[in-house]
């Protein structure tokens, strides 16, 4: 049995370690095993084991911060999981915070009714956990393939996923055959400008999806983080929420608490809710800060956010004010699956931040998405070995074609992103969006040659393309998605669904959301 993973973030770390020591694994990542958003991620993890509903207050706070919109047995499958999940992580010693007293230290972030956030090491949570993670992959079976991206998804003639194309850097492809293939490739905060992902290359697993005509949710629900260092002209990196949930405070120059005017949670209100705000603050000409006098301690717990403000400007820890703006952050939508990974392409999975499973609903819950990848990296792992069996099969493949579309016509449609599909948006700007890029695609010649270039610039403007048309037929507003000319929020969630109408066409309908996530093979 082989298995074929795509990244390695900590959704595709703990699948890996799960998974038996007798099955084969080939990890294939676009740079190094450890660069990643995973190994980035400053907030913490929920653990609600221990509160006294057995994690009820936890299941509330998802379902209302994501506006009602998640699907409730979905939710509870979530946090119920994730207990012995993270369970084991403490009980094999991974350094979660304690107090003087040797317990878990739990923090509190927005729109959390409890204290439930474990951290580690302060603010590098995502970096310990990933790190221990891998310290407890079997290298024995695992071929780890490092700076090169899948371009392509091969099939047999039964239709089932049997295999991958990756492409290096120097332009030469590689035929990679499996018996699963599983996505974990991350989303696409960083096709915006700020963005709290700092890297240049895009996540492309949508794409692969997408091609293969597997549906596309929810892919207009991009969360904005309210607090990235910096100003909306020179971001520089994230400013947990946990710094909030420590003690700052919003504030604007001068020093008026905005956000006690607009929600009774105030600086700890949802994220969507206050990147609205920010937002609004700009647009009247103010800049934004955090309040961090009340936070004790601010060096020693956020040792990471620290260094990066003496990097940004030393002055800050004088003045006791962080200048913050908001930034895209994390992709609420994603490839459409069941908890487990489970597509309706045979022998294809897709986990973590480049899943949607309606376990978020139309806004995430801070400190949330760690627990995601874990629990469906370990679902996955396990659905995988009780169902599957190697298969025996004639490899069938067609070149892939693509447009050829040029580096300055990203760079203009890209650099309209932020202000047509942020945090406010109108329909007859995501018209004109969509007609731009349609323009675009259909002037670039066609081609078979493959770069990492030519393949990123297209699937740039493929997933703007696909983030517009979902922006656009959500013709209401609801979490994170906010339609100025539909400022009502929709008495029945409505879920959009993207997919390939043919030759690559993005086709896009509405429909109520089902109970819970159910998919049929083809």
């Amino acid at each position: 049995m082989h298995v074929i993973v795509i990244g390695s973030g900590i959704a595709a770390l703990a699948l890996m370690r799960q998974l038996n020591h007798d099955i084969q694994i080939t990890c294939i990542t676009q740079n190094k095993l450890n660069d990643n958003n995973s190994y980035d991620a400053q907030g913490g993890i929920c653990f609600s084991k221990y509160e006294e509903d057995q994690g009820q207050s936890h299941i509330d706070d998802t379902y209302h911060a994501g506006v009602h919109s998640g699907d409730l047995a979905v939710i509870r499958s979530f946090i119920s999981e994730s207990d012995a999940i993270i369970q084991q992580l403490i009980d094999e010693g991974l350094p979660f915070d304690r107090n003087t007293q040797g317990d878990l230290l739990y923090g509190m972030e927005g729109a959390h009714s409890h204290t439930r956030i474990l951290h580690a090491g302060g603010d590098q949570t995502g970096r310990i956990i990933a790190k221990h993670l891998a310290s407890h992959l079997y290298t024995d079976n695992l071929t780890l393939i490092e700076n090169m991206e899948v371009v392509d998804l091969i099939r047999n003639e039964h239709q089932e996923v049997c295999g991958v194309i990756a492409l290096n850097h120097h332009g030469e492809k590689r035929l990679i055959e499996g018996d699963a293939v599983v996505c974990a490739t991350g989303g696409i905060s960083n096709l915006f400008t700020p963005s709290s992902n700092q890297r240049t290359s895009i996540s492309t697993g949508a794409i692969l999806a997408f091609h293969h005509r597997v549906p596309l949710q929810n892919m207009e629900m991009i969360q904005f983080h309210p607090t990235l260092l910096g100003t909306p002209q020179r971001a520089y990196g994230l400013v947990s929420e946990a710094v909030r949930g420590a003690g700052a405070m919003l504030v604007n120059e001068h020093d008026i608490p905005f956000m006690d005017s607009v929600h009774p949670l105030k600086s700890l209100a949802p994220r969507d809710i206050t990147s609205r705000a920010i937002f609004h603050q700009q647009k009247q000409g103010h800049q934004c800060y955090l309040d961090i006098s009340q936070v004790h301690h601010f060096t020693e717990r956020f040792p990471t956010i620290a260094k990066s403000i003496k990097a940004y400007d030393p002055s800050i820890f004088i003045t006791q004010r962080i200048p913050v703006t908001l930034g895209a952050h994390y992709t609420i939508g994603g490839i459409k699956a069941s908890m487990n990974g489970y597509t309706n392409l045979p022998r294809f999975f897709a986990i973590g931040e480049a899943a949607c499973t309606h376990f978020h609903g139309a806004n995430r819950l801070a400190s949330n998405s760690l627990l995601e990848g874990l629990v469906m990296g370990v679902q996955c792992a396990k659905y995988i070995q009780s169902h599957l069996n190697p298969i025996q099969t004639k490899v069938h493949y067609e070149p892939l074609v693509i447009p050829k579309v040029d580096a300055q016509t990203v760079q203009i449609l890209q650099n309209q992103s932020s202000s047509i599909l942020g945090v406010e948006r109108n329909g007859k700007d995501i018209a004109s969006f969509i007609s731009q890029i349609d323009s675009a695609l259909k002037c670039a010649s066609m081609t078979t040659t493959l770069t990492l270039d030519n393949w990123q610039h297209y699937c740039t403007l493929k997933l703007l393309q696909i983030v517009a048309h979902a922006a656009l037929k959500h013709q209401a507003s609801r979490g994170v998605h906010y339609r100025i000319d539909y400022p009502n929020q929709d008495d029945t969630y409505q879920i959009t669904e993207i997919y390939n109408g043919g030759n690559k066409d993005v086709q896009s309908i509405t429909r109520q959301r089902e109970t819970s996530t159910v998919l049929h093979r083809r």
